[in-house]
């Protein structure tokens, strides 16, 4: 298991667009355990840290295949805790293959609207859990 500190930031918007492809909306149910919300939840690692998930991670990533138009989408299963409150939301870290995000930021998405649940905004500080026997 493996913790990472982060800061809430707000996304370009876009993320929910891609969710409801059907492509990828038939594929959350079975890989992930639950429909994610529609929109991810963008968290800003601190320290300047980098998570390369194809060496670091590999073994333990999961797909959600796209298609000739979508990219493919890696996850890991994890856990949100907002540091102040200590609400925690299960949930996976999304990897798309096409992202406009660096690879210090990453993209979260749960079964429900984190915002509104965990009453987290921009600069909230939370931290990642990866779930996996890492």
């Amino acid at each position: 298991m493996l913790n990472f500190e982060g800061i809430v930031t707000s996304g370009l918007g876009k993320a929910g667009t891609f969710m409801q492809k059907e492509t990828y909306k038939k594929q959350y149910l079975n890989k992930l355990g639950f429909i994610p919300y529609n929109g991810t939840l963008n968290i800003k690692l601190k320290s300047d840290i980098e998570i390369n998930i194809k060496e670091e991670y590999k073994q333990h990533l999961k797909i959600i295949k796209g298609n000739d138009t979508l990219g493919d989408v890696y996850f890991l299963d994890a856990t949100i805790t907002d540091k102040e409150k200590k609400i925690s939301k299960k949930g996976a870290i999304l990897f798309p293959i096409k992202t406009v995000h660096k690879i210090d930021t990453l993209e979260f998405v749960a079964e429900e609207r984190l915002r509104k649940s965990m009453q987290v905004k921009d600069n909230s500080e939370v931290i990642i859990t990866i779930n996996n026997e890492i």
